[in-house]
């Protein structure tokens, strides 16, 4: 969208040329109007523009001499004059000054719309194409393809023509993407992104002289600001600062976005890479800021280390009892109160991602469930970056992370039999005791009736099928481990080590120790 001033000191003729045409067709969203060059430059202060079509001669300052004003101090505004007369000296000075066109009044419409086309398009071309340069560099300077020394970086922008000086100094402000209302899919977030670059050009950046948006990553985007005033910094902040209040306000409102602007410290091209990691890690010291405006001054505040523990094992136990749904609603409270926390840093929230991992993979092997089968996007290094991003990313990746453990416990339950669940039941707890009551409990049925229907389906019954799987699974441990007989008694639920031997023998025809000595003959064993 661009930006229109029309300076002519004859009201009907500027009024005439405002209401030609449909501004609109070419992407012409604000027309203002000056009456001389005076009031053409406090237009100016007041908003920068694109374009300018002006009348040359004019009381208090003709129209060449404001457009050499505009070329110093608006080096993007584009020109276009207009006169009454055909003066050659005009027209050849009006060219020397670099103005697009050099029309007679009256201006017919169409030849009007003609000109502001072309104008339009090459104003787009030529903006599209230095951006893309700039973004490259900024990116190039930030991922340390180019050294940050001054003199380097200098030689780069003097060979690719960048608009920088090395008298200039660099206001960065970074921005954040917190989280979006609303999954999105691959499409929506090349749309949204779309969206958020232009809300970035059209009201915080609004035609600022030579400033770049820089895209570092999808969820960090950079803007420079590059001044060759230092003393005009402080008024300049304060006026972006505003730009930024409401472009935070719009995302919220029309796109669903929330994210917050850090300003860091204007400085030389060679110390803008360090001062955005500076303001990275102070983001990452205060993952609670959200939807707000930040000053940088320098110092990291230390995180906070009065977090209350998550009450893992009390959910480890829900989930063992199948009560995923209360496991949920519990971590997202507890984590809403997270919410509240100041200095909450990124570290805070990678010990309770490897805590409830930790957890979650526990529960997992007790009910015989393979992680990666059940949730393998949410175990990717990429997954675990995004999840300890902020509170709301790792609320999402919890909430997701037990709905598909809900999701395949449903399935498996639907599609195991009941002598399967007593089965696999039996094979996770088998250091355990496994009463009847136990596995009726699990199951859902009553002891009776099981014990019934195993001993129909099965030919043995609950105590024989248990007793067999015991001693099938301190053969292994005997066989491939040389750990103290003693403890593969524990492993498969004998607390008195003599009736562990007593019935292997039974079953096996011979002691563990001998046993072990046939399977291990080469190892030397505790007993």
């Amino acid at each position: 969208m661009y930006r229109l001033l029309i300076v002519d000191d004859e009201a009907i003729i500027a009024n005439g040329i405002k209401a030609s045409m449909n501004w609109n067709s070419v992407r012409v969203t604000s027309v203002t109007i000056a009456s001389n060059a005076r009031q053409a430059k406090e237009k100016f202060m007041e908003q920068p523009f694109d374009i300018m079509i002006c009348d040359i001669e004019m009381p208090q300052g003709n129209g060449l001499e404001l457009y050499e004003w505009v070329k110093e101090h608006y080096p993007q505004t584009e020109c276009v004059f207009i006169t009454c007369h055909a003066d050659f000296g005009y027209a050849k000075k009006a060219l020397q000054l670099g103005s697009f066109e050099y029309l007679l009044k009256p201006v017919p419409p169409d030849e009007l719309k003609l000109v502001m086309s072309r104008l339009i398009k090459k104003i787009r071309d030529e903006r599209e194409a230095a951006g893309r340069e700039a973004e490259r560099f900024w990116q190039d300077v930030l991922n340390q393809a180019i050294p940050s020394s001054r003199d380097k970086m200098m030689e780069v922008i003097r060979k690719q023509k960048l608009p920088y000086t090395g008298s200039m100094e660099f206001l960065p402000v970074l921005i954040p993407i917190s989280h979006w209302e609303k999954p999105l899919s691959i499409r929506d977030a090349q749309l949204m992104e779309y969206a958020l670059r232009n809300a970035m050009e059209e009201i915080v950046v609004l035609r600022s002289p030579y400033a770049q948006i820089v895209r570092i990553s999808p969820e960090y985007f950079m803007i420079v600001f590059p001044s060759e005033k230092p003393e005009d910094n402080e008024r300049f902040r304060n006026e972006i600062h505003s730009r930024c209040i409401a472009f935070i306000k719009g995302c919220n409102e029309y796109l669903g976005c929330h994210l917050s602007c850090y300003f860091g410290k204007p400085v030389p091209v060679h110390e803008v890479r360090n001062m955005i990691e500076q303001l990275m890690a102070f983001k990452k010291s205060q993952v609670n800021i959200v939807d707000r405006v930040i000053f940088y001054d320098g110092q990291i505040k230390d995180e906070c280390h009065q977090i209350p523990l998550p009450p893992i094992p009390v959910w480890s136990e829900l989930i063992k009892q199948g009560k995923m749904k209360q496991v949920i609603d519990e971590a997202q409270r507890y984590l809403d109160a997270w919410k509240r926390i100041d200095n909450l840093g990124v570290k805070g929230l990678q010990r309770f991602y490897q805590n409830f991992l930790q957890m979650m993979f526990y529960a997992l092997q007790q009910h015989g469930m393979r992680a990666d089968e059940i949730f393998p996007d949410y175990l990717t290094p990429a997954r675990a970056l995004t999840a300890t991003r902020s509170v709301n990313d790792l609320q999402n990746w919890v909430k997701g992370m037990l709905e598909a453990t809900l999701d395949h416990i449903n399935k498996v339950d639907a599609s195991e039999t009941i002598i399967e669940k007593i089965k696999r039941y039996i094979a996770l707890n088998l250091d355990q005791e496994l009463s009847r009551q136990y596995i009726a409990d699990y199951v859902g049925l009553s002891p009776d009736y099981i014990v019934k229907l195993f001993k129909k389906e099965t030919g043995l019954s609950v105590s024989d099928y248990i007793l067999t799987e015991r001693i099938k699974l301190a053969k292994e441990l005997l066989a491939k481990s040389d750990t103290t007989i003693s403890n593969v008694a524990l492993a498969v639920g004998f607390c008195n080590f003599s009736y562990f031997s007593t019935l292997f023998k039974k079953e096996v025809l011979m002691t563990p120790q001998e046993y072990r000595r046939v399977k291990q003959p080469a190892i030397k064993v505790c007993k």
